[in-house]
């Protein structure tokens, strides 16, 4: 299996950052995702994690003249995205590899997401039906028993958000009950034997 793909996400906000994280752990491509506040332990962590991405609001690079260039004389491979708010939204930054923005749609920022992910990992199937860490999150809170309205208070998503990753992960493990997702959480090490509730 293809090695995923690791973020980095340098943004000051936190609503901004969580909004950013939740749509990056719903790709069943992502591995580990590393966030920082300031730029002042950026160079320390792109050594230490060699992120495959980074992710990195327009204010944060304004006083730096070549930003992204220095960033990718040390960091050879790493793709860049830009994130801009409102004010600069169609604003031109050069050397990053992808901008996304503010005003945008979040289906058009997971396309372009998407794309950039894949350009990555071409060997990655379009058609995976590996679980992401977001849905892997939902599997074992099912398993464990809880119910819709509590996983999204858990992992601080709507119901509807739930309701449509329950659907993707049917459709991906063809598994319909309860019961089913529990002995998968438990053969997947999502969840111990002894967390189970009973299923009467």
């Amino acid at each position: 299996m293809a090695d995923k793909v690791s973020f980095l996400i340098l943004e000051k906000s936190y609503v901004i950052r969580s909004g950013l994280l939740q749509i990056i752990t719903d790709f069943p491509e992502t591995g580990k995702v590393y966030e920082l506040e300031t730029r002042k332990n950026l160079h320390k962590t792109l050594k230490k994690e060699n992120p495959d991405v980074l992710i990195v609001n327009a204010k944060l690079t304004d006083d730096i003249p070549d930003f992204i260039t220095v960033i990718k004389e040390k960091n050879k491979n790493i793709k860049s995205v830009v994130f801009a708010g409102t004010k600069r939204a169609n604003d031109n930054f050069p050397g990053f590899d992808l901008k996304i923005s503010v005003d945008e749609a979040k289906n058009d920022i997971i396309e372009k997401l998407k794309k950039l992910i894949r350009s990555i990992r071409p060997e990655i199937s379009e058609d995976t039906n590996e679980l992401s860490e977001r849905e892997k999150d939902i599997v074992k809170q099912v398993a464990l028993g809880k119910t819709n309205k509590e996983i999204s208070e858990i992992l601080f998503i709507s119901i509807h958000t739930v309701m449509t990753h329950r659907k993707n992960i049917t459709r991906k493990l063809g598994i319909k009950t309860v019961s089913g997702l529990t002995v998968y959480a438990i053969l997947n090490n999502l969840i111990k034997i002894d967390e189970t509730k009973p299923y009467g």
